[in-house]
């Protein structure tokens, strides 16, 4: 014992001394710790009379006593020792007003037509000490009554005449306190399976929740990717708007060099022509020379002019010729460019139309999910009131009903 030693005044000690084999040394312990005039009271199965009532040896109990031995034990101990009894009775108390040496306690037992007396109390189911080195005080021992135990009891003999009436009664209260004890057990059944519901109904509405922040999120993305497809989409817009006013400009720079090579080939045949001419008429000059010997002056002058027109009538052509090439090639790679752009401005047609295929492909999906997400809330809302009208409800009112039959069912005992 964690104190001190002559420590304690009174040691109560209420069936405890059964629990330990090693009696000497409890009460070796117990007088360790008592004050000089230190009082100990200590109570014990009485071993013959608890086994009777016991169904089954207690297994916690590691040596019981008799009443004989737990007395033996306590007077080799204890100077001065009052020893008793206890044990639960129904029947009549009788007590002196003052105490007499004429009068002692004692147990009446039996039945009209036979009674015996006993000093103490007969058959009791445990005993009781109270010891100590010096000289015990006055004390009193006597019964404890259960007040409204006694009014019940009283009652229920006032209430029925005979004790087959008491037992017939009986027998129906325990039928319907059994009775009772199924409906309770049976609502304690449903209202674990209602409790298992709720819990599965719980979970079921933390995933949906669940499942309802991930559309969310989903959806969120959505709207994201389509505000970037937007985006994309009106860059797209803006760059084939540019480049379709670099190929209309491209265009109309490539009409007026298509005109200025039309000019070139009509002023290059014009010279051709010229130059035919001019070499028919060379070609003439010379025959006449050649039949009018005599005057051959004029007709030399007139063939270097016509010389001097075809060498000239030939550069221009030759110059001509090379402004023409020139103007064709500016044309070819005019021409390149604009089929250059022309496949840049199909290019972005064609991812700008992608585009706008992925902006309707997401805007159906994001309404499907905006839809599956309405649906799930229908759900949820749908499945709190099933909860709130299946299982809440239904829940609490067989709780009520619990709590009904175990008060009716203690007023009944």
């Amino acid at each position: 014992i964690p104190c001190e030693d002559h420590s304690i005044d009174l040691v109560a000690s209420f069936e405890t001394i059964e629990h330990i084999s090693e009696h000497d040394a409890f009460l070796s312990e117990i007088k360790r710790v008592l004050a000089p005039g230190g009082i100990l009271v200590i109570s014990s199965p009485h071993k013959a009379e608890y086994q009777k009532v016991s169904e089954a040896a207690n297994p916690f109990h590691q040596a019981e006593l008799d009443h004989d031995e737990f007395v033996q034990l306590i007077t080799k101990r204890f100077k001065h020792c009052v020893a008793a009894k206890q044990r639960l009775v129904i029947g009549s108390w009788i007590a002196p007003d003052e105490p007499s040496a004429q009068v002692s306690t004692a147990t009446f037992r039996g039945w009209f037509d036979e009674i015996d007396i006993e000093n103490g109390v007969h058959r009791g189911l445990y005993s009781i000490a109270v010891c100590s080195d010096q000289p015990l005080p006055v004390f009193n021992l006597g019964m404890f009554e259960n007040l409204q135990d006694s009014a019940d009891t009283w009652n229920l003999l006032d209430t029925y005449d005979t004790p087959a009436q008491i037992s017939a009664r009986l027998i129906e209260l325990t039928k319907a306190g059994e009775e009772k004890a199924m409906l309770v057990l049976q609502l304690q059944g449903e209202a674990e399976k209602k409790s298992q519901q709720l819990a599965e109904f719980e979970k079921e509405l933390a995933a949906r929740s669940k499942h309802v922040v991930q559309l969310e999120r989903e959806g969120e993305e959505k709207s994201k990717q389509v505000a970037q497809f937007k985006s994309e989409a009106d860059e797209g817009s803006r760059q084939a708007a540019q480049l379709k006013r670099e190929n209309e400009q491209q265009s109309r720079h490539l009409e007026r060099l298509k005109n200025q090579s039309e000019l070139a080939d009509d002023r290059l045949a014009r010279a051709k022509n010229e130059l035919l001419d001019a070499r028919w008429e060379a070609l003439t000059l010379r025959g006449t020379l050649l039949r009018k010997s005599d005057s051959a002056e004029t007709p030399f002058s007139r063939i270097l002019e016509l010389e001097n027109r075809v060498e000239t009538t030939t550069s221009e052509r030759d110059h001509l010729r090379a402004m023409l090439a020139s103007l064709q090639n500016d044309l070819e790679r005019e021409r390149l460019a604009g089929q250059a752009r022309q496949g840049e401005l199909r290019a972005i047609q064609d991812q700008l139309r992608a585009t706008q295929d992925q902006l309707d492909t997401t805007q159906a999906q994001l309404k499907t999910t905006a839809k599956d997400l309405r649906s799930e809330q229908k759900q949820m809302d749908r499945l709190r009131a099933s909860m709130s009208h299946k299982l809440i409800l239904p829940f609490g009112k067989s709780q009520r009903k619990l709590q009904q039959l175990t008060a009716s069912r203690r007023a009944d005992d």
